[in-house]
């Protein structure tokens, strides 16, 4: 698998890396994403919120670049509650809470349906 070449390797199959390989697939390079277990890609934290103040911004952004945080967040939500509506509309934040286990398996889903995107496992002893 490693053999091969690659237009980008990305080290890591968290959001970031996720989001990195896929913006990296979509613009047609051919793109390994590699990660110590295939069983914990996009994997969400014990308390799996997408939005904020600060992770709000973000995700939009993301969102904007033709990411997929957004997309997979909306069709695997059970709630959403708007932050901070007591202060000015400036500071209000949409939060939204998905399914553990749904997020991680669309997530996947949609990124194992581009072409250019080769998902590997490996280990590797510094």
């Amino acid at each position: 698998m490693f053999l091969k070449e690659y237009d980008v390797i990305v080290v890591g199959a968290g959001h970031a890396g996720c989001e990195g390989a896929a913006a990296a697939a979509n613009l047609g390079a051919k793109t390994l994403l590699v990660t110590m277990n295939m069983d914990t890609i996009a994997q969400m934290s014990c308390n799996p919120a997408m939005g904020g103040v600060a992770k709000g911004q973000i995700i939009r952004e993301i969102d904007a670049l033709g990411g997929y945080s957004a997309i997979v967040t909306d069709e695997t939500m059970i709630q959403f509650k708007m932050l901070n509506q007591s202060k000015g509309p400036a500071m209000w934040s949409p939060r939204a809470q998905s399914d553990r286990m749904l997020f991680q398996k669309m997530a996947k889903n949609l990124r194992g349906n581009q072409k250019t995107l080769i998902f590997g496992k490996k280990w590797l002893l510094v």
